[in-house]
């Protein structure tokens, strides 16, 4: 998914590192979404990932709660 930010939040922002050199660089994967798998981060990426899931389960929650509220979904 892309966003519409384009390099404002960055919350998307993804190490690479130079499987030749080990040099380090970061990338705005919103608007860089082809990425050569050698060079991602796959531990950088795992670590960005888990930031927002405490966040996005209250988020679902809430939501949850709120249209049981209104009547849009049945309680379970």
């Amino acid at each position: 998914m892309q966003c519409m930010m384009k390099e404002i939040c960055a919350q998307c922002l993804q190490p690479q590192v130079d499987p030749v050199s080990g040099e380090r660089s970061y990338v705005f994967s919103c608007f860089n979404q082809d990425q050569p798998l050698d060079r991602v981060d796959f531990a950088g990426l795992a670590a960005r990932l888990t930031q927002n899931s405490l966040q996005e389960k209250l988020t679902a929650q809430w939501i949850n709660r709120c249209l049981i509220h209104t009547g849009h979904r049945q309680s379970s």
